[in-house]
């Protein structure tokens, strides 16, 4: 679970680069995708502190 949530993480990163890169920062796809990436960082460091915890 770790490592796949890890690579969900990654993918988004890259694909949150170009679609800055392609459309610009403020387009709302990039927003989208930084949403989704923030959600996934988020998630991400919930399940690694609940790894840490227990």
């Amino acid at each position: 679970m770790y490592s796949k949530l890890w690579k969900e993480v990654e993918q988004l990163q890259h694909e949150l680069h170009d679609t800055v890169t392609k459309k610009g920062v403020n387009s709302p796809e990039a927003i989208r995708v930084g949403h989704l990436y923030r959600e996934k960082m988020d998630e991400y460091k919930r399940f690694k502190m609940k790894r840490t915890t227990v």
